[in-house]
């Protein structure tokens, strides 16, 4: 089967529905809202394709997402799409984080476990009926942005989101058994908010204490926090944003080593490398050759 790496795939008509900037929905789309190289997601998808491919990359894992599989991917997660098959169709969301978050906000709280599971286990295998199940829940969606008469769509939308999430986490509740997964609300809630925080500022700020000021606690608490939920340490964290930042942009062949320092706060770009060498085991320009 034929594909188009960079997915200059011709216009065709796909119906699109719209909540302003807060939520978009698409029906037999021929590509994906990402890039072709890896890139922090300041929105979150769900994308069911009917027909065709297309190559996914979550933060490293990657996966051939295929007819009757459904991807879900969580704004400020390290998303790529580099290869779309010429006859892909999709039918697919998008939802703002201002939005991600109200959904959110008005369920139990998920355990951070399953923010770092799914990483690893984004898509998902439908059955017939869960085919069946997933476009009904599709099209009541559609239907309800597109409504001349709802006069609180947004609210709609909310709701049946969180249906939609609280059904993803059951499963992984169900086939999970994660001895650590009993974490109490505040820690849950502390590595919630940290998340959150790095994905805002991680550009500007690599040090713990603005983390931990920003929460009002202490960075020796903060970091043991992080540590027994996630088992990596908060300043581990800090640094994966901003190495997988700066590769993505080395990807991008149109930039070079000054001009990627600049856009990650770098003083110059030999302290750009310094740093990368540090937490990579190569110099930018290596890793470069090596893409």
């Amino acid at each position: 089967m034929s594909y188009n790496k960079y997915r200059n795939i011709p216009d065709t008509p796909v119906n699109v529905y719209s909540l302003e900037d807060d939520f978009k929905i698409f029906k037999n789309a021929r590509q994906l809202p990402s890039t072709p190289y890896p890139t922090y997601a300041k929105w979150g998808l769900v994308a069911f394709c009917t027909q065709g491919y297309a190559k996914t990359e979550l933060h490293a894992n990657a996966h051939v997402l295929t007819q009757n599989e459904l991807i879900i991917i969580f704004p400020g997660q390290l998303i790529s799409i580099s290869e779309i098959s010429n006859d892909f169709k999709a039918d697919y969301f998008t939802f703002s984080i201002n939005l991600y978050n109200d959904v959110l906000s008005g369920l139990c709280r998920f355990s951070p476990f399953f923010f770092f599971y799914h990483r690893s286990h984004y898509f998902y295998n439908l059955t017939d009926i869960e085919v069946t199940n997933f476009l009904n829940y599709f099209e009541l969606i559609r239907a309800k942005v597109d409504s001349s008469v709802n006069l609180y769509k947004r609210d709609f939308i909310i709701h049946l989101l969180r249906i939609f999430f609280l059904d993803v986490y059951n499963i992984y509740k169900l086939t999970t058994k994660n001895p650590k997964a009993q974490l109490n609300t505040h820690k849950k809630e502390l590595a919630h908010n940290f998340f959150l925080l790095i994905m805002q500022h991680y550009k500007k700020h690599r040090d713990v204490t603005f983390y931990a000021n920003k929460l009002c606690i202490t960075p020796k608490y903060l970091s043991m926090v992080i540590k027994e939920v996630s088992g990596k340490a908060a300043k581990d964290w800090i640094i994966e944003y901003i190495i997988q930042e700066i590769k993505a942009l080395l990807k991008n062949s149109t930039l070079n080593i000054q001009e990627i320092a600049m856009k990650t706060n770098f003083s110059n770009q030999s302290s750009l490398g310094r740093f990368f060498k540090k937490h990579t085991g190569m110099s930018p320009i290596e890793y470069k050759k090596h893409i």
